[in-house]
């Protein structure tokens, strides 16, 4: 079944996953995970809500205590499931269009990969036993948790959840911390109101506009489910993630962090960087150990390892507010500190494994002489003006392409190259 990916199981509803394969999946993922207690939550999506019943059924058919926390944003079980060290599910498609739906198991706060659940599914040999059912509200630890090292923060914030799981938290958070909020949607919406719900540029235009407007401190855009967020300024400009992530390492002091290999090498002029591939599990493969301050992904994926191993936009939402509290500097500003990001990505699609594989192979050969090569995830040719980075998507028959140079000019030449390279 290709609802089965490689870090999470997705799909359309109710075309490829529904309210039965669910229900089978669930007794899966109960029979496969070994801690008796597992945290439901849900984000509010019509596919999502319509199949928590049957993955409620299913887990507990399956001898699952479950604990039902309810609607909301994924990293509130992830979040009781790491410090309870017990199992987690969320029933989320996270950014995708409102069409999908999804379920992402965890461990002691730590992604499970489908891999294994996928056989015990393919086989139908569940685990029998009659486990039990209950409600649980882990919002108020949450949200004590994340703001614990924070009293107040005197700030006007514009908020746009985009109608996702986030939508009600994240005005309660803020008010709480002696914020005044703005929001630009004001209800959950199972549609999104229209958009592919994830924190970019492109869906920024109207949360900056009314930051602008409104003449507001900052501006807040969470994904669907939460794990992700984006930020704009006071003047309404969306601020680029990896310069939200030198923002973090020189504010918040950190030292060691972990970065996706598609990130920017401007963050080796502020902290010690180990490269990872793409993909939730490896982040939080490396931060559960302890030995890192803080993980990133170019997609606004920030984790913070001094509180827990996975991705949490609005615990990166409250970090970035207590910064400009605290140092009383227009955003704008703040950003003016750092280098300008010069940063492109694309794709290129292919028929075939095989075809793409011959493809990334050629492009190996004839990218030698243009710098040193790593092959941590994909291809990745590095010199002193910039990089270019080619890598087999994990969900689509796509070979991704990223490109960054130093400065305006590298930027020219190193996308002139990989036009060069792959045409």
């Amino acid at each position: 079944m290709e609802i089965f990916k490689e870090y999470d199981i997705r799909g359309i509803y109710p075309e490829e996953l529904n309210e039965k394969n669910a229900y089978n999946i669930s007794r899966a993922i109960a029979t496969y995970l070994k801690n008796k207690k597992i945290f439901l939550g849900y984000d509010n999506r019509i596919g999502s809500l319509a199949i928590r019943n049957f993955v409620k059924k299913g887990l507990v058919e399956s001898g699952k205590e479950v604990i039902d926390i309810g609607m909301g944003p994924i990293m509130i079980p992830v979040f009781a499931s790491f410090i309870e060290k017990s199992d987690g599910l969320c029933i989320t498609a996270s950014h995708n269009p409102a069409k999908y739906t999804g379920l992402l198991p965890y461990s002691k706060g730590v992604t499970v990969t489908p891999e294994k659940i996928k056989k015990i599914y393919d086989s139908g040999k569940f685990k029998d036993s009659i486990g039990s059912m209950k409600e649980d509200d882990y919002y108020e630890r949450y949200i004590s948790y994340i703001t614990k090292s924070i009293k107040t923060v005197k700030l006007n914030i514009g908020i746009d959840s985009m109608g996702g799981s986030t939508t009600s938290i994240a005005p309660d958070i803020f008010t709480r911390l002696g914020s005044k909020t703005t929001l630009l949607h004001k209800k959950p919406d199972s549609n999104f109101y229209g958009k592919t719900p994830e924190p970019i540029k492109e869906n920024a235009t109207q949360l900056g506009n009314m930051v602008k407007k409104n003449q507001l401190d900052m501006g807040i855009q969470m994904d669907a489910d939460g794990d992700r967020v984006g930020f704009v300024d006071e003047k309404g400009t969306f601020v680029d993630p990896m310069v939200v992530t030198m923002i973090f390492i020189k504010y918040l002091k950190l030292k060691n962090i972990v970065a996706t290999v598609a990130c920017s090498s401007h963050l080796e002029e502020f902290a010690n960087v180990t490269y990872s591939k793409v993909g939730r599990p490896n982040i939080e493969k490396l931060l559960k150990n302890g030995k890192y301050d803080l993980g990133v992904e170019t997609a606004s994926h920030f984790y913070f390892g001094r509180y827990f191993p996975f991705s949490d936009g609005l615990l990166g939402a409250v970090l970035m507010a207590d910064i400009l509290n605290k140092t009383g500097k227009k955003f704008s500003k703040i950003v003016e500190e750092f280098p300008k990001v010069y940063f492109e990505s694309s794709s290129i699609p292919f028929k075939s494994e095989k075809e793409r594989e011959k493809k990334l192979e050629s492009i190996e050969k004839s990218a030698k002489k243009y710098g040193n090569i790593t092959k941590v995830d994909g291809v990745k040719i590095k010199n002193d003006n910039g990089f270019m980075l080619f890598r087999k998507s994990n969900t689509e028959p796509l070979l991704r392409i990223y490109y960054e140079g130093k400065d305006a000019d590298s930027f020219k030449k190193i996308k002139n190259k990989v036009k060069l390279i792959t045409k």
